[in-house]
């Protein structure tokens, strides 16, 4: 029986042989990680930080990758455009704001840095309905996940108003928007939502992501 590594590896080497989605991925770095006390982006996991594990999927899913942080010099050696917030303290919906106008594409999908085990087949079947909806997030048992999902270009007067007006929670864009919800039965490749959507947001969670 090969080891987990040499599977991993092997499930790595066939992602890139895949054609890249004519979309944008962009990694949301800009959380102040004020519960975790620590710089999530940079915790470890079998030695490689959370932001290197997530930007290698992001490279093998999408033909633009993009870093959203406001210590761009903590993210320079990845070797990625990096955009800052403009006005801080208006959160993630900053970040897509931002996020949507640097983007080279239309279709950009948003994840934050605090997921350590994206599936970039999971990313991938998320993406067949972004042609027909301006936003399509995932819609599990442990509720919505608007930090791993699409939003459209279209999205950007919605949120400008929203962001105006102080209206900063991601979910109050989607009455205003067209929406796929995405139900788990819905996706292909999930095995273990738990583990696949979970976020690492206390010093309780990392230590029980390594039980």
């Amino acid at each position: 029986m090969r080891r987990s590594s040499e599977i991993t590896k092997l499930l790595r080497d066939f992602e890139k042989q895949l054609p890249k989605l004519k979309a944008t991925g962009v990694l949301l770095a800009g959380g102040k990680s004020s519960r975790m006390k620590k710089e999530k982006a940079f915790l470890e996991i079998d030695g490689r930080s959370l932001a290197e594990r997530s930007l290698e999927v992001l490279r093998n899913v999408f033909s633009e990758v993009i870093i959203s942080s406001n210590t761009p010099e903590r993210f320079a050696h990845f070797g990625v455009p990096i955009i800052q917030d403009e006005v801080l303290g208006r959160g993630p919906l900053e970040g897509l704001y931002q996020g949507l106008t640097a983007a080279a594409y239309d279709e950009v999908f948003f994840v934050a840095c605090d997921m350590p085990f994206l599936k970039a087949d999971i990313i991938r079947s998320l993406a067949k309905w972004i042609s027909d909806y301006d936003v399509v997030v995932p819609k599990l048992k442990s509720g919505l996940h608007p930090l791993h999902a699409y939003y459209h270009r279209c999205c950007l007067p919605i949120i400008k108003k929203n962001l105006e007006a102080g209206c900063l929670k991601i979910i109050d864009l989607y009455p205003a928007c067209s929406v796929k919800y995405v139900e788990e039965q819905e996706l292909e490749g999930v095995s273990d939502s738990i583990n696949v959507f979970c976020n690492v947001n206390t010093p309780e969670d990392w230590a029980a992501i390594h039980k």
